[in-house]
């Protein structure tokens, strides 16, 4: 039996009636016949065999080995779309936080308009928290939106756009800062300034001038400076510690690097607001300034400061008066020629600013100018600060001379030791023998002058009145003195 491919019985899978005319031939049609040996199937005698355990058992799979020849960018590819992946699947599950939080956004939103219906007929508070509540509705409302966003295809890739381009301005935005606090890096200036109010305090008024910047000693004297800062010690009291920093500032300038700390100070009698300036100088910060701001409730008079100041009861008392026994000391030694001795007892400030031979040379020309010194007429001021420096103006009168002004600048290092110069001036009065010499006539007069007639009492003033021109003058009278001659050089 015999059969085609579509199934048709017949011997050559002709029609019935023979092939149509013009019909190509059965083996031109691209058919395949297919012959069957029967519709059984055929009968094994074998007995059937039964299979092993090792046979049975299931074949474990295999290490999965890259495929050779695949392209890198095959592999670049596959990664980025497994990254794709993991991002899709995070801001699925984002969406769907924020679609519960939307819903409790929306929940918090009507029960904060329902309170707002309840309050609304207070004025101000219901309207309100009735606007309130629109507000956390709207925002409800968009959190809800978002999420339905993020399962499009373009929603995630607009949220990773909009994540990619958060996380670039935060980079950019914590580089500005780091930058800008680098730059502006302001130090901690509470030590300085504690250090330094504390040396006010115990009296090394002295150390910290000297440490002082260059710049806040070419502004402020050292006699000024130890005077402020004795009398600050007196109105105010020890020093105790810093309560607060209220401001610090760095800033450059022509002069470099200046920095401010403003605190607040208290002492034993006050509490104060204090500014310290500072200078960094080499490699350190340096005292530029101090302003101290003296409580309102803490007042001193002018008296006061005066008689912190004051030397002695009677400044002209000789016997009783230490500042006045020292310059009275310096005036006989000089007077006695011992200039030299002068020089080697004063202190190393007064050395360093007036060499020794020049020093003695000046005071012979004033020994010269004025004559020996005799005593002291007068006290123009004498003040002793903090018992270690002290300035006494006087007046001393000389063989040749009265009344010469003498300022002297003295220093100790305690109360026990003695006085030593500082500073010493004489101001020597203006020449005036030459003056008086040309003011007396060189020679007597030609002749002797006659007795003067007692002076005529002198009439009221008549009112002016324009001179008559009839009436000639009067000739006028012949002096009582006559002028004498040759009065003077020409």
């Amino acid at each position: 039996m015999s059969t085609d491919h579509d199934g048709n019985d017949g011997s050559d899978g002709d029609p019935p009636g023979g092939p149509a005319p013009g019909a190509p031939p059965p083996g031109a049609s691209g058919s395949i016949d297919v012959q069957i040996s029967g519709a059984k199937l055929p009968r094994v005698d074998a007995a059937p065999v039964a299979v092993g355990r090792e046979d049975s058992r299931p074949l474990g799979s295999g290490r999965i080995a890259a495929v050779p020849g695949e392209p890198a960018d095959t592999r670049a590819r596959r990664i980025t779309d497994a990254a794709k992946d993991a991002l899709d699947a995070g801001v699925s599950k984002l969406g769907s936080g924020l679609d519960t939080l939307g819903d409790g956004v929306s929940k918090l939103g009507e029960g904060v308009s329902r309170l707002g219906d309840i309050s609304r007929k207070v004025p101000v508070v219901g309207s309100s928290v009735s606007k309130l509540g629109e507000g956390i509705t709207h925002v409800g409302a968009s959190l809800h939106v978002l999420p339905r966003a993020a399962r499009t295809r373009r929603g995630r890739l607009l949220i990773r756009s909009m994540i990619v381009g958060f996380v670039l301005v935060a980079a950019w935005i914590g580089v500005i800062v780091a930058l800008q606090l680098h730059g502006n890096d302001t130090p901690d200036f509470r030590p300085n300034a504690e250090r330094i109010l504390v040396d006010l305090s115990k009296g090394a008024i002295d150390e910290i001038y000297e440490q002082a910047s260059p710049r806040f000693q070419e502004m402020v004297r050292k006699e000024r400076f130890t005077d402020d800062m004795t009398d600050l010690t007196e109105t105010v009291g020890k020093f105790r510690e810093i309560t607060a920093i209220n401001d610090s500032l760095v800033t450059t300038g022509p002069t470099g690097r200046i920095g401010r700390v403003s605190v607040t100070a208290a002492y034993e009698k006050a509490t104060c607001k204090v500014a310290v300036s500072l200078h960094y100088d080499q490699d350190r910060w340096k005292l530029l300034g101090l302003g101290v701001e003296l409580p309102a409730e803490l007042t001193i008079s002018q008296a006061q400061r005066e008689d912190r100041v004051k030397a002695c009861k009677d400044p002209m008392d000789l016997k009783h008066c230490d500042v006045h026994q020292a310059a009275d000391a310096v005036l006989s030694r000089l007077k006695e020629g011992h200039a030299d001795h002068v020089w080697e007892d004063a202190s190393p400030v007064f050395q360093k600013q007036e060499k020794k031979a020049k020093f003695i040379q000046l005071q012979l020309e004033h020994l010269v100018a004025l004559g020996n010194y005799r005593r002291i007429i007068a006290v123009s001021e004498a003040k002793v600060i903090g018992g270690t420096s002290a300035t006494f103006d006087a007046l001393a009168e000389f063989d040749k001379a009265s009344g010469v002004r003498t300022v002297f600048g003295l220093v100790r290092r305690s109360k026990l030791d003695p006085w030593r110069l500082r500073s010493f001036k004489i101001v020597l009065p203006m020449p005036r023998g030459a003056e008086d010499a040309a003011d007396k006539p060189s020679g007597p007069p030609s002749s002797p002058p006659a007795p003067s007639s007692p002076p005529r009492p002198s009439s009221p003033p008549r009112p002016s009145s324009p001179p008559r021109p009839s009436s000639p003058p009067a000739p006028s009278s012949p002096p009582l003195h006559p002028a004498p001659r040759d009065a003077g050089p020409k």
